[in-house]
């Protein structure tokens, strides 16, 4: 499947840093950032078959993140990295959303995944870390 992410400048390369780590975001359709009065369109090919559902996600290493990161004990934490629990029933800002989406493209990976699909404001949004995979980007005009 072919999918988007659009990004106010030009990806060169992308690191484990920052509040997605080294995770992009993607649709399956192209979207435009409001934000910005300019923006680069990538397109990305996904294999079906190396992408997980959040709802299938499971890493004790990461529920116990996620556990520390909310306060809260495992049981809800499987549930945030799941999906089947929102964070916002939860003490949650945008910071921590995000950082939760990351952890659910991390785990995607340590589960041997190349993407994790998720749902944002949005709608369906697949989650891919993308740390020395640059090259996989197709600028797309």
């Amino acid at each position: 499947m072919k999918v988007f992410h659009t990004s106010p400048q030009k990806i060169e390369t992308i690191t484990r840093f920052g509040t997605f780590g080294d995770c992009l975001f993607f649709s399956a359709d192209v979207y435009v950032m409001t934000a910005s009065g300019s923006h680069v369109v990538y397109s990305l090919e996904l294999d079906d078959s190396k992408v997980i559902s959040a709802s299938k996600l499971y890493d004790e290493a990461i529920v116990s993140e996620i556990a520390a990161l909310f306060d809260c004990d495992e049981e809800q934490a499987e549930s945030l990295l799941d999906a089947s629990e929102s964070e916002w029933d939860f003490d949650c800002d945008a910071d921590k959303s995000w950082k939760l989406q990351a952890l659910r493209g991390e785990c995607a990976k340590k589960m041997g995944f190349d993407a994790c699909e998720d749902e944002d404001e949005q709608g369906t949004v697949y989650i891919v870390p993308m740390s020395g995979r640059e090259a996989d980007l197709i600028e797309t005009k």
